[in-house]
């Protein structure tokens, strides 16, 4: 395959930004009504996954720390805070994407790369993560989407259904996920000619900082689903 060809792969199937599209004209072209995707448990979409050989604990001990780091240097990620924006959204979003993706990278054959691009669909102003797996020099399988946005998940879940939807066509009928995410709230999407999310969860809460065993207990769950999407995604 010839980079023109590889181009041609990532071509959308329209050529307008995601978020300049209405609710309504997003519904007639996903041909459903967004409230109407199926919501399940985030332990029934992961279904006893275990990421076997990987970071576990170590990585999750990553993530908190970024988080913490993160939060002393910016703040907590609350939309009550004027200054708090899709920038910040975006550099949380990092900070606990970074640690599992490099142990994936170390660890598996895969070759995942993160960008933060408006490739898909450009627009100025807005900004996603997307994990693709170079599988050669002129191919390449779009593995994970996130949208963050400060305090509009339906506008991120509007956008990241579309995303999704035009991806998972180039990938040619793999699976492929998406978060949607304010930074502090999550839910995760499963794209395979059907959607599936989980019902929300969060990923830090106000005392954070005085609760690690909390958090490792019962909040690292997004490092969880994390490692599901990126290992299963684009397969």
């Amino acid at each position: 395959m010839d980079d023109e060809n590889a181009n041609k792969k990532r071509k959308p199937k329209w050529d307008i930004a995601y978020s300049k599209i209405s609710l309504a004209d997003a519904e007639k072209r996903l041909g459903f009504r967004i409230g109407d995707v199926k919501a399940v448990s985030v332990e029934r979409m992961l279904a006893g996954f275990k990421p076997e050989g990987l970071g576990g604990d170590k990585t999750k001990e990553e993530a908190y720390k970024g988080i913490m780091q993160y939060i002393i240097i910016e703040g907590y990620p609350t939309e009550a805070v004027p200054e708090f924006n899709e920038s910040n959204v975006s550099d949380l979003i990092f900070v606990i994407i970074s640690p599992i993706l490099f142990d994936l990278i170390c660890n598996t054959e895969r070759n995942l790369r993160l960008q933060r691009e408006n490739e898909i669909i450009p627009v100025d102003g807005e900004e996603e993560f997307v994990v693709i797996d170079w599988v050669s020099v002129s191919e390449e399988e779009f593995v994970m989407v996130v949208e963050g946005k400060r305090s509009s998940i339906g506008q991120a879940m509007k956008q990241c259904l579309l995303s999704l939807k035009d991806v998972g066509g180039n990938n040619g009928g793999s699976e492929v996920y998406g978060f949607v995410t304010t930074g502090e709230s999550w839910r995760m999407i499963r794209y395979d000619g059907t959607f599936l999310m989980t019902n929300k969860f969060h990923a830090t809460f106000d005392t954070i900082g005085d609760e690690k065993e909390k958090w490792m207990k019962d909040y690292s769950l997004v490092v969880d689903c994390l490692y599901f999407a990126l290992i299963n995604g684009g397969l």
